[in-house]
């Protein structure tokens, strides 16, 4: 008999979100009943459709108040499973992690990890403390000492402005020349980036806690607003091997998306996301169903080391939800 699993997902107006449902439903293991959250009313996302009940819940910035309705949400509901989605979620999340373990499974990694995962900054320091290769970057807080500091580390245009903290590429501008440089002023507690050359890859990794249970690179053939639309998959071990480095060194507990520019034999990682990625469905198609990975972890099985995957091709479209006008 199969074991039933009732599963929190949050932000469920996201693609991502809606990717994770996509893995639960493809798996035939477990029987899930999915519950879902969001801050928008349920007719006006997509992704409460696809849910078995939903929830609208207050702003993680209202920390209290939205720790408290979560709790409230998967101790009514019995729930199983935890998958936060959003950014700013995680932070609030992993930070009041005590409240959520006393009543269910969290896959999500400890408040450290997650916080320099979502600092563009202290990304970049781990990378550089780990001796993994990466893209020179600077805080430009400080508008004045802007060309001071370029000189000083060697970089040079085009550049990259975005936020330390930044969502679904929200605020990035690509900065030519020193005329430009006013863009920066568009950006909240702003840093600059050296600009990735060559082809950019996600790797999708998933851990246990302890070791990288998976690492799938996608080359990433076109994006919108930060979200693959078209891309596939590649065995690379120069993206793997690297990859399952970065999620260990991290302690990562369940899945991260790692992104990197490769560049002829040259390899440089820039960015970090402790959560599952918009382009999960291209990796499960490949055969590796991550949020299966996520059940059985909640159900203290033992995952086994992913060996292979497919190589796939994914081109996306867009497919609509009706709700009545009233």
């Amino acid at each position: 008999m199969r074991r039933s699993f009732k599963v929190l997902i949050t932000g469920v107006g996201s693609t991502t979100a809606l990717s994770v449902i996509k893995g639960l439903k493809k798996q035939d293991v477990f029987n899930v009943f999915i519950v879902g959250t969001d801050i928008n009313e349920e007719k006006n996302i997509a992704g409460s459709k696809f849910c078995d009940k939903f929830f609208k819940v207050p702003l993680a910035i209202n920390e209290e108040n939205y720790i408290a309705t979560l709790a409230d949400i998967i101790n009514s509901e019995s729930i199983d499973l935890l998958i936060p989605i959003v950014d700013i979620e995680l932070e609030v999340i992993a930070r009041n992690r005590d409240v959520i373990e006393k009543s269910t499974y969290l896959l999500l990694s400890s408040y450290d990890t997650v916080m320099i995962c979502n600092d563009k900054f202290r990304t970049y320091d781990f990378f550089n403390k780990q001796g993994i290769p990466t893209l020179k970057t600077i805080l430009a807080d400080d508008f004045s000492k802007i060309k001071n500091l370029l000189v000083h580390s060697g970089m040079d245009f085009p550049l990259i402005a975005k936020p330390r903290k930044g969502v679904s590429s929200r605020d990035i501008y690509e900065i030519q020349n020193e005329e430009e440089l006013f863009l920066i002023k568009k950006v909240k507690d702003p840093l600059l980036q050296e600009k990735g050359r060559g082809q950019e890859y996600t790797i999708d990794v998933f851990c246990d806690g302890e070791n990288s249970i998976s690492a799938v690179p996608r080359k990433r053939i076109e994006t919108r607003a930060g979200i693959s639309y078209k891309g596939q998959t590649e065995k690379d071990e120069k993206l793997i091997s690297p990859a399952k480095k970065i999620a260990e060194r991290l302690n990562i507990k369940g899945p991260a998306n790692i992104q990197c520019f490769k560049n002829g034999d040259e390899v440089r990682f820039f960015e970090i996301n402790p959560r599952f990625s918009g382009s999960l469905p291209l990796t499960i198609a490949a055969g590796v169903n991550t949020p299966l990975f996520a059940l059985k972890m909640a159900a203290g099985e033992k995952l086994e080391p992913v060996k292979d995957f497919k190589i796939v091709k994914m081109c996306r479209y867009w497919k609509e939800v009706f709700y009545d006008g009233d």
